[in-house]
């Protein structure tokens, strides 16, 4: 019989799978992507950039067929006493809109990508190396405006999402970590 308060290892792994790619892709969007000239040295990291993206997409997608198709995980409220509304902390309030629009943002963040590829005619550029140059700003396309602002939101809702993490493990002595991991404690 498998622990109510865990989560199934395959929901585990496609968590913490799109957590390291949206951090490694994040890293090489700051580090290597944004300050830098669309020269020849910018195509492998834009190529990694790009194909890290589209995986982040299927995850997305994989991800949220499964919870609407197969596996609703259990509600944190389902598993701890209820709590007053007095001494729930507000960031823990916004958990049941964070999950939907970490989803939502982290989707859009890859379709705005795509958004921005298509007409600048990246995939063959980055990934058939057609000799063509990187255009000289991706400003240009409005798609970019939009995948930058998105970033931004999407690592204001991983901060919520790792703080209420923090909040429930650490202050509140929850075990919430555990459930989100491979090992039973």
């Amino acid at each position: 019989m498998t622990d109510k308060k865990r989560f199934r290892p395959l929901w585990v792994s496609l968590h913490w799978l799109m957590a390291l790619l949206v951090f490694v892709t994040f890293g090489i969007g700051l580090l290597s992507l944004a300050y830098k000239p669309n020269s020849d040295a910018k195509i492998i990291p834009l190529a990694v950039h790009m194909a890290l993206g589209l995986v982040i997409l299927l995850i997305v997608f994989a991800r949220y067929l499964l919870r609407i198709l197969i596996y609703q995980p259990p509600r944190r409220a389902a598993l701890a006493p209820a709590l007053t509304a007095k001494r729930v902390l507000f960031l823990d309030q916004l958990t049941p809109y964070v999950h939907p629009l970490l989803y939502l943002m982290t989707g859009l963040m890859a379709l705005f990508g795509i958004a921005i590829a298509l007409p600048a005619d990246l995939f063959p550029t980055v990934f058939a190396y057609s000799g063509a140059p990187l255009p000289a700003d991706f400003y240009i396309y409005p798609a970019r405006a939009w995948h930058g602002t998105l970033s931004l939101v999407l690592l204001l809702l991983i901060v919520q999402h790792v703080l209420v993490a923090v909040f429930h493990q650490f202050i509140k002595g929850e075990n919430y970590l555990g459930r989100m991991w491979f090992t039973k404690n």
